[in-house]
């Protein structure tokens, strides 16, 4: 069992149990006053009090059914927590949460669980994350998962017996299906050409990167519509795919809850469910088997075990346009190396430039940084520091945050006293967090601006002498490995532009992007 815990936000629930309604009547009888919520009440504002809670909200049952349809201010109570409201809730029992079936149990402890709630009693607290949550419910918790499992059987049943007759139980039909209402495909008119195309070109010895940009020179969309252009990745799926010779396989993978997380597992042929000619194929199996064969056998294995970084600028140099790291290779035609994006999105709109050139370009521009800098340096020895300011306007707000608390603590003096009810305790306690927690954003505020402060100091300290070495060095050196090392160890990235319709080999943009 947790350890009790302090200024957490949370709500009250109470409820009258069928014992305290007749407690009630009998002190009533005997001619006293018995209030069971403002008792239970009071025992639950002396634990907000002692140990600094926010109240966010109250919630009290006036009514005795077991079920969580019966209690209304329950049913509100589970919608609040969904809407991620509260750190826990406060009640004076487990048990005047409910003694309903299974099915409320089920609720409750998936309410607690999914949002991370805890539950609280004057002398207990119960974590969801903890193993002893399991005791919160008992047996009816245990009970409740088990029919869980039990409706998970029945649904993953339901769907070996729809692979079983053939139906396409997929979220989406494959490319180049569609699917009617009784989930049995049928070819799509405007893209089933395409997979049989696909196949076509495959078993005549094009690539899939060829296939790709065939496809996109038709303009033919890509089965994902979130992408633009077609993708190697994608064709190999297509070819591999059964389903377009009639085949419906289901059970290939399984994923298995292990740690908290789901672990992928790829099953055994032999445990497969096989429909055969479940629906129209797209290619014939000659078609198929040939596509795979070519398929397969474009794949080569590396014949260059000493391979080295040829590239000073790799991991270092990025396309402008779309993010990724530009290539560099060798042309024939040209003695110097040369970068490139190999995107399909940026064919056409980013064009290639000289390997040396772009990285003279960077050394440049790295000097011309660094001569700035020491101009900056030498009008900011004239700056004052702002650090002993900045200080003592954050010792003036942690002075106005103990204000508040202090405040906050004697909203419970005026509870108990009758001076406030319970609504205007909520009220001003909400007024005075809301002024806290404005507080404490601006005490954050200050306290960057400090550390950006002392960053300001370590960068004239330590950025100009470190970049002015790595330039001496970098000149000096022809190891393309440790021309790497250098550049990256003042560089996070650079960005690279060269429009299509440029003309001269240097007319390029880049941008350097300092680690600093």
């Amino acid at each position: 069992m947790a350890s009790r815990l302090s200024g957490l936000h949370i709500f009250i629930y109470l409820r009258k149990s069928r014992s305290d309604v007749e407690e009630e009547r009998r002190a009533a009888d005997e001619g006293w006053a018995y209030d069971t919520l403002a008792r239970h009440r009071k025992n639950l504002m002396e634990v907000i009090k002692r140990e600094g809670h926010v109240l966010v909200d109250k919630f009290e049952e006036l009514v005795t059914g077991e079920s969580i349809v019966e209690r209304t201010e329950l049913q509100k109570m589970l919608k609040r927590m969904d809407e991620g409201a509260v750190d826990a809730v406060l009640v004076m029992d487990v048990d005047r949460l409910g003694r309903g079936d299974m099915y409320d149990s089920g609720i409750l402890d998936r309410a607690f669980r999914y949002n991370n709630v805890k539950l609280l009693t004057p002398t207990e607290i119960f974590d969801p994350e903890e193993e002893s949550w399991e005791l919160v419910f008992s047996v009816k918790s245990l009970v409740a998962r088990q029919e869980l499992k039990s409706i998970t059987k029945r649904l993953q049943g339901g769907r070996r017996d729809k692979a079983k007759s053939g139906k396409s139980i997929s979220k989406k039909p494959p490319y180049g299906y569609l699917r009617d209402s009784n989930l049995k495909l049928y070819p799509d008119p405007e893209t089933a050409w395409v997979v049989k195309k696909i196949f076509e070109l495959t078993v005549s010895g094009q690539g899939r990167q060829a296939i790709s940009n065939y496809l996109d020179s038709k303009s033919i969309s890509p089965p994902d519509p979130k992408r633009e252009f077609w993708s190697p990745s994608t064709i190999t799926a297509i070819i591999k795919n059964e389903v377009y010779i009639g085949k419906i396989i289901w059970g290939k993978i399984t994923y298995k809850k292990r740690g908290g997380n789901y672990v992928r597992k790829v099953m055994k042929p032999e445990e497969w469910i096989v429909k055969e000619n479940a629906h129209e194929p797209l290619v014939s199996n000659e078609l198929f088997v040939a596509a795979n064969t070519a398929h397969t056998g474009r794949w080569r294995a590396s014949t260059n075990t000493t391979k080295t970084l040829s590239n000073p600028l790799a991991g270092i140099l990025k396309c402008e346009l779309c993010g990724f790291t530009m290539l560099h290779g060798h042309n024939k035609s040209r003695p110097n190396a040369s970068v490139r994006c190999n995107k399909p999105s940026c064919r056409g709109k980013q064009k290639s430039a000289l390997l040396p050139l772009v990285e003279e370009r960077i050394l440049n521009s790295l000097e011309e940084y660094v001569k700035e800098f020491e101009v900056k340096v030498s009008h900011s020895a004239e700056r004052e520091n702002l650090s002993p300011q900045l200080g003592k306007l954050l010792l003036k707000k942690e002075k106005e945050k103990a204000e508040y608390t202090k405040q906050k603590n004697k909203l419970h003096d005026f509870l108990e006293r009758g001076i406030y009810d319970i609504d205007t305790f909520m009220e001003r306690q909400a007024t005075i967090g809301d002024n806290l927690k404005t507080i404490e954003a601006e005490m954050k505020s200050i306290q960057d601006e400090i550390e950006i402060e002392r960053v300001r100091e370590k960068q004239v300290l330590d950025f100009l002498p470190r970049t002015l070495k790595v330039l001496e060095t970098y000149r000096q050196t022809d190891d393309i490995v440790k021309k790497n090392q250098l550049l990256k160890s003042v560089l996070e990235k650079v960005t690279y532009r060269r429009h299509p319709d440029s003309k001269k080999s240097d007319e390029f943009e880049i941008q350097l992007y300092l680690n600093i």
